[in-house]
């Protein structure tokens, strides 16, 4: 087998994925390091999107993690309030006696706040230096911008979500080793033609 052989290149890329995937849940064990634990992450999923991961992923995953606790623990923060609150609203829904019509209009919109925000922003503080604000209405706009693409991304995200979770396979009982850096890698494998069209529009309108 050659060195260079697609098969091995592909073996050599789900184990990396794999280990990446153990480093993000030690980086994860301080449930408030989420967010820095995602970004390092994605600072390493998005350089395999492009094939130009470098030689230490580990280097690369825990130097991103240290420099991007500053930004990753309020948006863990953010995010953890806002899933808190729709967690909340089924609850209230499921004891609620009667009309629960503005609950469930309520809970949705949050959800839908959320992905709008928290969709690429990981992504995004991967990638660029975002002050907190402008990182959030970064991935907001991005969402936006690329609608469709959006959309098409978070499905299949819930089908990924779905598949290994839902069905009674082997892969479920193994899920988290393996589901949750699968789906920064698909969302990394989406965003880069995005952010490089971005980046040479700004290049072109800001010449050196």
């Amino acid at each position: 087998m050659r060195l260079d052989s697609p098969v091995l290149a592909a073996g050599t890329r789900i184990t990396n994925l794999l280990i990446l995937n153990f480093y993000w849940l030690l980086g994860c064990l301080p449930i408030v390091t989420a967010g820095a634990s995602t970004i390092a992450a994605f600072s390493v999923t998005l350089k395999m999107a492009e094939d130009r991961e470098g030689s230490s992923m580990t280097a690369q995953f825990w130097t991103a993690f240290v420099k991007n606790l500053k930004h990753g623990v309020p948006l863990s923060l953010i995010l953890l309030a806002g899933l808190g609150s729709v967690w909340m609203d089924v609850k209230l829904i499921e004891e609620q006696i009667g009309d629960s019509t503005s609950l469930l209009i309520a809970g949705i919109a949050v959800l839908i706040l959320l992905l709008m925000h928290f969709l690429y922003v990981f992504a995004l503080e991967a990638r660029y230096k975002n002050g907190l604000l402008a990182g959030l209405a970064n991935a907001r706009g991005i969402f936006l911008i690329d609608l469709r693409r959006s959309l098409l991304l978070t499905a299949a995200l819930l089908a990924e979500f779905i598949l290994i979770t839902q069905l009674n396979t082997p892969l479920r009982l193994f899920s988290i080793l393996f589901l949750p850096i699968l789906m920064i890698y698909t969302i990394s494998k989406a965003l880069m033609p995005v952010l490089r069209n971005l980046e040479e529009t700004a290049g072109k309108q800001n010449p050196s």
